[in-house]
This record gives C-alpha cells, sequence and structure tokens, in this order.
C-alpha cells in the first residue's frame, strides 16, 4: 500500500470527550489521502478505549507523560506522509481545511508549511470573542518575531523541513510550538490560506497569576535568547527591540502583581533598556523599587492596594 500524502498527529492527555469531536472533525474531510496518528501521552481516562471503538483506522502510540513537544515529536517520527498536519486534540477543522493546505504546498513548492486563520469556542463549542491578530504570507521572520499570530491546529507542513529543523524542543514547557516557527521562519516562506478552516478551543480554567508570570518570564526569555542568537541579522532592531520591551514589560507588571517586586523590577528596566521612552515602564518600574523597599522594611501591609495604583489592564 502506498504510503499516504499527509499525516494527521494529534497529540492527547486525558481528553478523551475532546478527542472524539476532534476526530470526527477529521472524518469529514474533503481530502481523503491521509493517515491518523494519536499520540497519547500517558492518558489515565478511557482514550485507549474510545480510540479502539472508532471505525477509522488510526495508528495509536502510548508513551509516558512528557508533555506535548515529546508526544509531537513522537509522532513526526511515526508519520509516513510527506505533509504532516499538526491538530490538537480539543481542537475542529472545518471540511476543506485539508483540502486547502494541500493544494497551496502543491502551488508553491519554496513554501514550508502553509497556516490557515481560527476562531475561537468555548468547552461546548460555542462561539468565543478572542483577540484577532494580523496574518501574513511569505517571509514572515520579523512579523512573527513582532506577533503569535500562527495556531498549531492551524499548521500543514512538509516533514523534512520540521525534521531538518529539529522538530519541537521537549526543553520547553510552554511556547514550544512558537519556537519551532521562528526557526522555520528564519529559512523559509510560509503559505497564508486567508479563510478560517479550524475552530480553536478555549478553556475556563486560566492561568493562576503565578502561571501567567511564569509564562510570559519563559516567552520573554525565548525571544531575546532568539533574537541574540539568530534574528539579529534577519529582524529589524526597531521591530525587535519593540518586541522586547513589551514582553518584558508585561512580565514585570505580572511579577508586580504577584508580590515579586525585586524580580519585577530587573524586568521593567529591561524593558526600559529595549524602551527607554516609555512611560508606564518608567511609572512601573519608580513603583517596583518603591515596593521593593517598603517589602525590605517590613511594610508588607502598605501595599495591599498596590495594583489599584495602575490598574489591572492598562496596556502599553
Amino acid at each position: 500500500m502506498a504510503d499516504p500524502l499527509v499525516t494527521i498527529v494529534i497529540p492527547t492527555y486525558n481528553r478523551a470527550a475532546l478527542l472524539r469531536e476532534t476526530l470526527d472533525s477529521v472524518s469529514a474531510q474533503t481530502f481523503r489521502d491521509y493517515e491518523i496518528v494519536v499520540v497519547d501521552d500517558g492518558s489515565t481516562d478511557h482514550t485507549a478505549q474510545m480510540i479502539a471503538r472508532r471505525a477509522e483506522p488510526i495508528r495509536y502510540f502510548r508513551q509516558r507523560n512528557e508533555g506535548a513537544s515529546s508526544a509531537r515529536n513522537h509522532g513526526l517520527r511515526e508519520a509516513r506522509g510527506s505533509l504532516v498536519a499538526f491538530l490538537d486534540s480539543d481542537d475542529l477543522w472545518l471540511p476543506e481545511y485539508l483540502q486547502a493546505c494541500v493544494e497551496l504546498l502543491s502551488r508553491r513548492d519554496e513554501v514550508a508549511m502553509v497556516y490557515c486563520d481560527f476562531t475561537c469556542i468555548g468547552q461546548t463549542g460555542q462561539p468565543v470573542n478572542g483577540h484577532r491578530k494580523f496574518q501574513h504570507d511569505g517571509d514572515v521572520i520579523e512579523r512573527l518575531f513582532a506577533s503569535t499570530f500562527v495556531h498549531t491546529s492551524c499548521v500543514t507542513a512538509r516533514r523534512s523541513v520540521v525534521l531538518d529543523a529539529g522538530g519541537f524542543d521537549e526543553s520547553l514547557p510552554t511556547n514550544e510550538d512558537y519556537d519551532l516557527w521562528l526557526r522555520l521562519a528564519l529559512q523559509h516562506p510560509f503559505g497564508l490560506v486567508p479563510r478560517v478552516l479550524c475552530r480553536r478551543r478555549t478553556h475556563s480554567l486560566s492561568l493562576s497569576r503565578n502561571g501567567r508570570s511564569e509564562n510570559l518570564l519563559r516567552k520573554t526569555a525565548l525571544l531575546e535568547d532568539f533574537y541574540h542568537r539568530h534574528g539579529a541579522g534577519r529582524i529589524d532592531p526597531h521591530i525587535a527591540h519593540r518586541r522586547l520591551g513589551k514582553v518584558h514589560y508585561s512580565a514585570g507588571k505580572s511579577l508586580l502583581r504577584d508580590g515579586s517586586f525585586q524580580h519585577a523590577r530587573h524586568l521593567l528596566q529591561r524593558s526600559l533598556h529595549y524602551r527607554p521612552v516609555a512611560p508606564k515602564t518608567w511609572g512601573l518600574y519608580l513603583l517596583s523599587g518603591v515596593l521593593a523597599f517598603a517589602h525590605r522594611s517590613g511594610s508588607r501591609s502598605s501595599t495591599s492596594k498596590r495594583i489599584a495604583l495602575y490598574g489591572p489592564k492598562s496596556k502599553q
């Protein structure tokens, strides 16, 4: 039997009910030359039993719990298609998704991957308003560094290119997909299917405050390291400094809310290094110094209303 053109890689962990809907959206595709690879990242629910009851052929692999990056890389190693489509186990494709991506890749040999637009849905599938970002085609490295506009479940890529890039970095607990897209964009143009062909599911359980700060810190470190190691010759310094200033500002502001005043001060100082003319950053930087001094002086109770000084959702 000939190998399929497309391998669909679906990592999953304890999402049997949602995975059923995801697989239904795959079965509804108008393009049929594909295989499904599900990598179970150590689920403790009834995922295996649900897969066994499905009518369509599914190549099911189980591994110990090592995270989404490891599961996706496992799927890449098992893939037989020359193209690989990534799909999270809670997201949905519209029926024309694969057809549109394959057609664009067949027309444009120079692109490494294609991606489409998406809408957001809630836990039960209801539409959810989300922040929409501009999407881009061709040489996207500067725009991608400045904005995270590619969602993993919207991506179909040439498998050889992803493998040559080293796949997903398993040392990264978050932003591993963004890291891979940045590395690919350094070397290859991207193709855009300017249609909403994916539904991204958002969940009511948002990150805790400390979790949000940790995620922002990781994103800040990723972008700063990427720019200094790879992007200095490809990304306009004005674009890079604006982005790095903003992510350091966001991380510093989040840490300030958490009460990590000294750490926040360091992040805000780094933000000012990249964007010296930023009044809001200067304001929070000075505030962080006052709060850090008060904390060291044992006056923690005097800081209980600190968030009200600058508001929970002010933007820069």
